[in-house]
């Protein structure tokens, strides 16, 4: 299993429980090898399995809770959750992990309150620290965040700890209005942050170019009408922090959308659905494709987004990264909506910056190269516009803030939906949001952030002179 050979993990699993079908800890092992798998309903057999056999066991409440959770059976994980926790109240894990579920609910008051919770019992986690320090709003400086500034000091924290507690500690100066001490903590996160990361723009600059060589008008000319002619994707994408949550979040307020959330399966599709795309560089060689292939991958596609809603109408992914793949997606689908959603640039990099992201954006934690990258990103999606005229329906957040209504018309026009009150009042919506903006879904419109960079400009100069730079 530690190897990654999961199906031979689960084999001999199987002879295990031959041997002994009554070892909890054997029903517990096989859960997680199946839940690697994703197959997320037999590793919930097994951890159940485990749990009737040690009725105590604490950490098969933990993984059948973290499963329920995978599956958006967000109730059915609250109880396993606090299962453990009855069993042992000192359990951190399922502490932690409840108050990251009640978090992605929105239910903010109860997540506080798990987080200080892990904090009474380990006064040094600090993961739990910056979980509840980007879930808090701090009014005043509290003991909180003195004892986020002690624990930098303490010679048992990690470099990676460190970093969580510089962006967090820098969230919570920002919340106080203490601009210029927030950015320094933000700029000391970012460059620890980058220090560890192996990132070449260049790389980004060249995939870039390939990427537009290789979709051509020639390209869209030769596949004119091929692809699977299905419309149940919704793909809302854009620059990380550019309102992808937002516009899921209201979208999926709709009676006929399901919001998948962000999901890999699109570039999964792409990188496992042939072997001459899976054997050479993508996107090299798809001239070589024919139509039925491209067919096959639309099929595999709408495959694995239909395992996340059986019954909705549309459903979203909302990977913003997703506008790299823009040509892809019109080949294989070409009646998908996309969604390009756009922020001010200066904001969204600052949002960028401020955050310490679980994966990926290698390109945010210095300000030159987050410029460039925007830079880049921008041309691309001026070039699909030129070689897919009329097919991106572009979605600006500033527009949503000052005229919600209109905005939102536009927004279900466009995906080919009936008007539904629901989609104004999406904040009252509780659905699992995983991204770093799922606070912000669960408040009306607000203008806070709208002109945020203002409060940092001098700061952000090395920032703003690549953006200004004219093509």
């Amino acid at each position: 299993q530690k190897q990654g050979r999961l199906e031979e993990a689960v084999q001999v699993y199987h002879r295990a429980l031959k041997i002994s079908s009554d070892d909890a800890s054997i029903h517990n092992n096989l859960g997680n090898a199946l839940q690697e798998q994703g197959k997320l309903d037999l590793a919930i057999q097994a951890y159940q399995r485990a749990t009737e056999i040690n009725p105590n066991y604490l950490q098969a409440y933990n993984n059948l809770g973290n499963t329920f959770r995978q599956q958006d059976r967000s109730e059915e994980a609250i109880q396993v959750y606090q299962r453990a926790i009855e069993i042992d109240a000192g359990y951190v894990e399922a502490h932690r992990n409840l108050g990251n579920l009640l978090r992605e609910l929105g239910r903010l008051a109860p997540a506080i309150q798990s987080y200080r919770q892990v904090l009474s019992i380990d006064p040094n986690n600090v993961a739990t620290h910056y979980m509840l320090a980007k879930t808090k709003k701090h009014g005043s400086y509290d003991n909180e965040i003195y004892a986020m500034e002690t624990l930098l000091g303490n010679p048992s924290i990690t470099n990676p700890e460190k970093m969580d507690l510089y962006f967090a500690l820098g969230k919570a100066f920002e919340d106080l209005q203490m601009y210029e001490k927030a950015f320094e903590l933000f700029s000391i996160g970012n460059k620890t942050k980058r220090e560890t990361v192996k990132y070449d723009i260049y790389q980004d600059e060249d995939f870039f170019k390939r990427l537009m060589d290789t979709f051509s008008k020639p390209l869209f000319d030769r596949y004119s009408g091929c692809g699977f002619d299905d419309n149940t994707p919704i793909f809302i994408l854009g620059m990380p922090r550019s309102g992808t949550s937002l516009v899921e979040q209201v979208l999926s307020s709709h009676s006929k959308v399901y919001g998948a959330g962000e999901l890999y399966d699109l570039r999964q599709t792409i990188l496992t659905s042939n072997p001459k795309v899976t054997q050479h560089w993508f996107p090299d060689y798809l001239g070589q494709l024919d139509g039925n292939e491209l067919v096959q991958f639309g099929i595999n596609y709408v495959k694995r987004l239909r395992e996340y809603s059986h019954h909705a109408r549309h459903i979203t992914d909302k990977i913003p990264a997703n506008f790299l793949y823009i040509g892809m997606i019109k080949l294989i689908l070409p009646n998908a909506k996309i969604i390009h959603c756009q922020r001010n640039p200066i904001d969204t990099c600052l949002s960028c910056f401020k955050n310490h992201f679980a994966l990926g954006h290698s390109f945010s934690y210095d300000l030159q190269e987050l410029g460039t990258y925007y830079q880049l990103y921008k041309r691309l999606m001026f070039y699909w516009d030129d070689v897919l005229p009329d097919y991106i329906f572009h979605f600006q957040y500033e527009d949503l803030i000052t005229n919600q209504e209109t905005q939102t018309r536009l927004l279900l026009e466009h995906c080919g939906l009936e008007w539904e009150e629901s989609c104004l009042l999406f904040h009252q919506t509780e659905r699992l949001v995983k991204t770093m903006s799922s606070l912000q879904v669960r408040r009306p419109l607000y203008h806070d952030s709208v002109g945020l960079w203002k409060k940092y400009e001098n700061q952000l100069q090395p920032l703003i002179s690549v953006l200004t730079v004219t093509e």
